[in-house]
């Protein structure tokens, strides 16, 4: 009986060469348009951060300089000398510096001029005499606009005339 029903069924087709690899290769295609089709549409389905959730660069305004209108002569420190300069600043910090140095301009000239009685000849021809000089400047004006206005913002200072008498 065994044998009268394994003749009744039909006899499975061997499966040739083509038959072995075309089911993988369909299978591998399948999965490839799948997952491409899953990376176009994923982005749709995830929701994006707004743009106002991304941090933003700090805005920087841009260099700006201003000129002291004031000349500045001062006795040098240990010599009979004197020195005469003009100043300008420049600053990236906008208007609130540039309104600050405008309003404190009396305070300023002041420290400028504090700046240059403490300074001797012999500092003024050290190499990076005048460097330093500036450097020192710079740090005063600060510290005026620090505490007149809370606002410290001068990037540097420049010698726009300078005499050595």
């Amino acid at each position: 009986m065994a044998e009268k029903a394994a003749a009744a069924e039909p006899a499975s087709p061997k499966k040739g060469l083509v038959g072995k690899i075309l089911g993988p290769l369909v299978l591998i295609v399948a999965a490839v348009a799948a997952g491409a089709g899953g990376a176009y549409v994923m982005p749709m389905l995830v929701p994006q951060p707004d743009s106002a959730a991304k941090p933003t660069p700090p805005k920087i305004a841009p260099l700006e300089y201003v000129e002291i209108e004031n000349s500045f002569t001062s006795n040098l420190k240990d010599t009979g000398r004197f020195i005469q300069i003009r100043v300008a600043i420049s600053t990236q910090g906008g208007a609130p510096v540039v309104e600050a140095v405008e309003r404190h301009r009396v305070a300023i000239i002041s420290a400028v001029l504090g700046v240059l009685a403490e300074t001797g000849e012999a500092e003024l021809n050290a190499p990076g005499g005048r460097e330093a000089l500036t450097r020192k400047m710079r740090i005063a004006i600060n510290d005026v606009l620090q505490r007149k206005s809370g606002v410290a913002g001068v990037d540097d200072v420049f010698l726009t005339s300078f005499v050595l008498q």
